[in-house]
């Protein structure tokens, strides 16, 4: 078991999910913001696993830390997956969230199928590159006709939760931490974990 972790991400919208979901190991958590600036790796997989892998394993050997990364996105079944791992640069390599939500829009106008399903994939990697963990998790939803609710980040206010029956930038960080994605990831992980204490 590992006692000090840095989660790969400057996205400030994941390092509040992965505080509150790991708050109970017994685990120093860190944040790619506690440490001096490194260029991010070009995301160059075709899937959130690959991503992720990749991420991890760079983080790690740069720092010289255990890292855990993510990589994760939205599904539109009408649309053949996409964004899919393209989910952060829909719209383009500089796009804000606001950006790809509106190219999503425009992109399923006239689309009555609006299925859609959050998928994360979670790694953890040492320093000399051997990869610790690897899990993923799932969040079934329908993709609104138009933004909803004030939390959340990326596509959560085009997103409604079938789990939850309500949209899910309109959900309380506790209600989202139950059946997100990530959520799902993480505690898949902190299982693993707990058994190997």
């Amino acid at each position: 078991m590992i006692n000090e972790l840095v989660v790969a991400t400057h996205n400030q919208g994941k390092v509040e999910e992965f505080k509150s979901l790991m708050k109970d190991l017994p685990i120093e958590i860190k944040y790619l913001a506690d440490f001096e600036a490194v260029e991010a790796p070009a995301e160059t997989g075709r899937t959130f696993a690959a991503n992720a892998r990749q991420k991890a394993t760079y983080y790690a050997k740069k720092l010289g830390k255990p890292c855990i990364a993510d990589d994760s996105g939205l599904e539109v079944q009408a649309l053949d997956g996409a964004p899919g791992v393209r989910s952060a640069r829909y719209a383009g390599e500089k796009a804000s969230d606001e950006d790809n939500n509106n190219l999503l829009l425009h992109n399923m106008k006239f689309q009555v199928k609006r299925t859609c399903r959050f998928r994360c994939a979670l790694c953890v990697a040492q320093p000399d590159g051997k990869v610790l963990n690897e899990v993923d998790g799932i969040c079934d939803g329908m993709l609104l006709h138009e933004p909803l609710g004030e939390n959340g980040f990326g596509y959560d206010p085009l997103f409604w939760s079938t789990e939850l029956h309500k949209g899910m930038a309109e959900a309380s960080m506790q209600e989202k931490n139950k059946i997100s994605h990530r959520g799902k990831a993480i505690r898949k992980l902190v299982a693993i974990w707990s058994k190997k204490k």
